[in-house]
């Protein structure tokens, strides 16, 4: 089992919403699985996650960085699912690891008062707004960091021109990976 049995039990109720709900817009439980283990090898500590959803890969990236210290910022534009995530975490004991922004991440980011900048970002939000989560985002960025660009695969037409863009900045080496919906995994060091 990769978590303990009271966030596993959460997870597992969550990765079920995929059966009951048409808008549950998570990533597969072998992608999230994924996640969690580069957290943990990278030791992250600051997490920015865009796109909350009813919080499945917030409960993994949580759960992985927690150990360490670690924390999650999440955004989501819908204050019904950031209630309905907030609610998993808690009950998944993880409630002091996630803080939940609702509103647009692009709008909230250059605001945000953190303790650490990020040293991984997780973006799996509006396709077309991709560009403008990484500008936001970018000030915020430990010197080195991890960024996954979610879906890939699914919608690689709609991304192509932001995968372009991330593996051209300064400092960025990127590389597709085809689990799950497929994600972007960006290594990024401040030039």
């Amino acid at each position: 089992m990769m978590f303990d049995e009271t966030v596993q039990a959460v997870i597992d109720e969550v990765d079920a919403l995929r059966n009951q709900v048409d808008d549950h817009w998570q990533i597969p439980a072998d992608e999230a699985a994924l996640l969690a283990q580069l957290v943990r090898v990278g030791r992250c500590e600051s997490i920015c996650e865009i796109g909350t959803s009813y919080g499945f890969s917030t409960l993994h990236l949580a759960a992985a960085t927690r150990p360490i210290g670690g924390h999650v910022h999440t955004f989501d534009i819908s204050e019904r699912k950031t209630a309905a995530a907030r609610g998993y975490v808690t009950r998944a004991g993880l409630a002091d690891a996630v803080t939940f922004h609702t509103g647009k991440s692009q709008e909230l980011l250059p605001t945000l008062d953190i303790d650490r900048p990020f040293d991984f970002v997780f973006i799996d939000a509006w396709k077309e707004e991709s560009l403008a989560y990484l500008e936001a985002v970018t000030p915020r960025l430990a010197d080195h960091a991890v960024l996954i660009t979610d879906n890939t695969d699914t919608h690689r037409d709609e991304l192509s021109g932001f995968i372009r863009h991330l593996r051209s900045m300064p400092g960025a080496a990127g590389c597709n990976v085809s689990v799950g919906n497929g994600f972007e995994l960006t290594v990024w060091q401040r030039p």
